[in-house]
């Protein structure tokens, strides 16, 4: 038994209410809420009971949780924080070996630059490094300013402190010692600050996708 037009707007209010306003998952839920509602009209149930039993079912779905993949502090319902894990588990491997593998590399191999290509080389990465950061703080306004929820927009929030892998080896602005060698640990910041920025645009992107979809949609 198909929902009436009022009907379908009772379940919009009640996701309204729940503050559920992730546009790219918005309309997968609804869908499904009235699927479930639906399926139990057709066991002869009523709309008032059928809608109470599934927003009982689906209360622990809109219960905020968080992930150690986003840090403990960034919370959200569980529905947004299971599909971000799923999209971004291969970035978040990227993220660490970007970090840790430079590091290694340098800890046990030694790559000795002249003094003529040191300076060209620290203004090289310092300027790429400059370039990353600017990028990243232009991401980070636009989806602040933009208000708009996605999956995606969640994902960012979370990166946000990982600009710190940029500062810091600005702040230095020397990525070698005194032998002429690669900082070690300042290089494993360098790379993951690049990370960084690289994750940032991949899910900006995804994000501004999300919102022309939805856009679509309602035309």
């Amino acid at each position: 038994m198909e929902l009436t037009k009022e009907q379908t707007q009772q379940i919009e209010e009640y996701l309204q209410k729940r503050k559920f306003d992730f546009i790219d998952l918005n309309v997968e839920i609804l869908d499904h809420i009235i699927s479930d509602i639906e399926n139990l009209l057709n066991k002869n149930d009523t709309f008032e009971d059928a809608f109470a039993m599934v927003r009982i079912r689906w209360e622990k779905h809109f219960r905020e949780i968080s992930s150690f993949y986003f840090g403990l502090q960034y919370s959200e319902s569980k529905i947004v924080v299971k599909k971000a894990i799923k999209i971004f588990k291969p970035f978040y491997l990227i993220y660490l070996a970007a970090y840790f593998l430079p590091v290694i590399f340098l800890k046990n191999f030694s790559i000795v630059f002249n003094e003529n290509i040191l300076e060209f080389l620290n203004g090289f990465l310092n300027t790429i490094t400059l370039f990353s950061l600017i990028y990243v703080v232009f991401i980070i306004i636009k989806v602040i300013r933009s208000k708009v929820k996605t999956t995606y927009s969640f994902i960012l929030r979370t990166q946000y402190l990982g600009i710190i892998f940029l500062i810091i080896p600005l702040i230095s602005g020397n990525h070698f010692n005194d032998k002429g060698n690669l900082n070690a640990v300042f290089t494993g910041f360098l790379f993951g600050g690049f990370a960084v920025s690289y994750i940032c645009h991949h899910f900006y992107k995804k994000h501004k996708e999300a919102i022309q979809n939805y856009k679509h949609l309602l035309n």
